[in-house]
């Protein structure tokens, strides 16, 4: 489920990307959402990154998992529906596989939440849990 409205803009280290809080959305309760959604549209910008990256080398996308979210701050405890949300997503190190971004999500030039997301892209292996 991508919960993002359009990628605003990216290059080789960021990405921003918009999302707009709907009544559609099933996280919608009483008109609002937690701000702890925040977390996934983070998240989904990643992704919206590596997913960009890869179109551009010509490679297909491939699946990735958020494997750690440190240092998160919430500065609000729920959106409203109509709510436009933007998040700016930059890439502090990583490589082929592993990656950790800074994450800042604005309502309009209003700061409602930061964290660093360690992101993994590639294989889960299996294994045997006997």
């Amino acid at each position: 489920m991508s919960l993002l409205d359009e990628i605003v803009a990216w290059d080789d280290e960021s990405v921003v990307t918009r999302a707009v809080i709907r009544e559609s959305s099933p996280f919608v309760e009483e008109g609002r959402v937690p701000a702890l959604l925040l977390l996934e549209y983070m998240a989904q910008s990643i992704a919206a990154y590596a997913g960009a990256q890869a179109q551009q080398r010509g490679e297909p996308v491939k699946l990735g998992y958020l494997i750690s979210c440190r240092q998160m701050l919430l500065e609000i405890e729920s959106l409203a529906i109509g709510d436009e949300v933007e998040v700016q997503a930059r890439r502090r190190w990583g490589e082929a596989l592993l990656g950790n971004f800074e994450c800042v999500a604005l309502r309009g030039e209003e700061r409602i939440a930061q964290a660093q997301l360690s992101v993994y892209q590639g294989q889960l292996e299996e294994t045997d849990r006997a």
